[in-house]
């Protein structure tokens, strides 16, 4: 499906399933209760909030058996919601990052990297300069499944990829994604095919839809440029106990 240029743009986040899983060669397997879960020795907790949540673009990311089994637990989290970046991806998306919203809880995924699928996923994520590798401390959440089993893990801090550009905002709200489910939302929220919509008449109103989703994926320059249009307005990431960590 991700080979598809259209539908890796438009269909952002892609596939998202209801409980945890284990990726491994490209492939994932659920998580039944009871199961036995990996070891979580030497494993980094790292929040995905957007594609990296679905098995479509972890398979993409660690598509070979080398790369070893990811547990990906679910996970509900407290005062925080995804919402669109300010950017286009070189794929065409406009993509998720994280943000505070009291009140709310959002229901993500945890990916459990060892060093080395840490250092891939850098590579996904950091080498554009869209996202910054941040710890985020005193954290409320419940895991569905971890190292300690559930919820019980007691842990109180995460790993994330915070957009660089900030949030993009309509009406000065910032806009969740529909696709991600959440409790008490603060802000109306809106699916990846209709923010498209939003951004090609603010950016091109003049062009249809399709050509603006092909011509961000095709041109670079003229990608940079509506990537700087929309980050104009963003709205910052604002947030004690949260760390940048140099990567």
């Amino acid at each position: 499906m991700l080979d598809d240029p259209h539908y890796r743009a438009a269909g952002y986040p892609y596939v998202l399933l209801d409980r945890s899983f284990i990726m491994d060669g490209g492939t994932h397997r659920y998580l039944e209760p009871g199961d036995p879960l990996a070891d979580f020795t030497g494993r980094k907790p790292v929040l995905a909030v957007g594609s990296n949540m679905s098995p479509l673009q972890l398979a993409r990311k660690f598509p070979n058996a080398e790369h070893g089994a990811i547990p990906v637990t679910r996970v509900r989290l407290r005062d925080f919601d995804s919402v669109y970046s300010t950017h286009f991806t070189s794929y065409g998306a406009i993509p998720a990052t994280l943000y505070p919203s009291p009140g709310t809880v959002v229901t993500l995924f945890i990916t459990w990297l060892n060093a080395e699928q840490e250092d891939r996923m850098h590579e996904t994520e950091v080498a554009s300069e869209n996202y910054g590798f941040c710890r985020l401390d005193d954290i409320e959440m419940e895991i569905e499944a971890g190292p300690a089993g559930g919820a019980s893990t007691g842990l109180d801090y995460l790993f994330a990829y915070v957009s660089s550009r900030g949030a993009l905002e309509i009406g000065g709200e910032p806009v969740p994604l529909a696709e991600v489910p959440a409790e008490n939302r603060r802000w109306r929220a809106v699916g990846q095919l209709d923010m498209q919509g939003h951004a090609q008449r603010l950016l091109a109103p003049d062009m249809t839809l399709h050509d603006f989703i092909r011509e961000n994926i095709a041109d670079a320059e003229r990608r940079r440029e509506r990537t700087d249009a929309l980050h104009r307005t963003a709205l910052a990431f604002e947030r004690d106990g949260v760390v940048r960590v140099d990567v």
